[in-house]
């Protein structure tokens, strides 16, 4: 079903929409917007499936030892980093 909204668009957005159905890529202004939602909804989608994808990738390495450093280890790098920076 479908419904009817009232929105306000900055007039860029505007002009936008309406050359995009002049130039006949789409059917109306209806169509431009239902396939940028689409677009947000998927974006959204593909984000939360990478932070899936990064949590679990974290949460396997918490607990493999064999990426432990010492601290001692970790400012090192760290300055040597930094110095390369400064540069």
């Amino acid at each position: 079903m479908n419904e009817i909204l009232k929105i306000s668009l900055p007039s860029e957005m505007v002009d936008a929409i309406e050359s995009r159905v002049k130039a006949g890529g789409y059917a109306s202004t209806s169509d431009v917007l239902q396939e940028a939602v689409e677009l947000l909804l998927q974006r959204e989608s593909d984000d939360e499936l990478r932070l899936v994808s990064i949590r679990s990738k974290i949460a396997g390495s918490l607990g493999d030892g064999s990426a432990d450093i010492s601290m001692d280890e970790m400012d090192d790098w760290l300055e040597k980093l930094a110095e390369e920076n400064r540069h």
